[in-house]
């Protein structure tokens, strides 16, 4: 069933976390990883200064805010339910104008993720992930969703291949238009 208006998602449960819309309060938690050098490493942005880091959430929460039935951009507090500490955090959009290189459908959504490298290994970002990927094809009702990842990061890429991701699109160091001028590869899942 498709989204119909701009309510605000329900949290997700998953077997061992929470997903759950990111709010004002969250700033504080996620500065502990957003501004981790070895957690944005092969991020678009590095590590972020508080200021940076409250007005990436501010801009996150007004989009949302912003979001309705045909267009939407979500950020997602990704926690652990045993303990309700946040450990990473998700994003899923969809956008009319989506950012260079490379155009994508409208019934398509895009989705990212990061997590604390802390919990790095422990098949945490493959279930946030999971249920994100669920999310889009059931309740947004997106056709195809993408994921870029820059070449090097491996578990990333592993991650998206084991959630039935494939390569669609390479872009060179030349066609960088953002972060940190390395080769990536945009990847596809289509409904089915």
């Amino acid at each position: 069933m498709a989204a119909t208006g701009n309510d605000t998602p329900v949290p997700l449960l998953t077997e061992r976390l929470l997903l759950r819309p990111l709010t004002a309060d969250d700033a504080s938690a996620l500065l502990r990883f957003r501004a981790h050098p070895a957690a944005t490493r092969y991020l678009s942005h590095g590590p972020l200064t508080p200021a940076q880091n409250r007005a990436r959430l501010e801009q996150a929460l007004t989009a949302a805010a912003a979001s309705t039935a045909e267009w939407f951009h979500f950020g997602w507090a990704i926690e652990l339910r045993a303990t309700g500490e946040v450990v990473g955090d998700g994003r899923t959009w969809n956008t009319e104008e989506p950012p260079a290189p490379g155009r994508i459908p409208a019934a398509s959504a895009s989705l990212g993720y990061v997590l604390h490298p802390d919990h790095h290994g422990l098949g945490l970002g493959r279930e946030a992930a999971g249920a994100l990927v669920d999310w889009l094809f059931t309740v947004r009702g997106s056709e195809t969703i993408f994921a870029g990842v820059y070449e090097p990061n491996l578990p990333s890429r592993r991650l998206l291949e084991g959630l039935g991701f494939q390569k669609d699109r390479f872009f060179p160091v030349a066609e960088a238009t953002a972060g940190k001028q390395l080769p990536s590869w945009r990847y596809r899942l289509d409904r089915g």
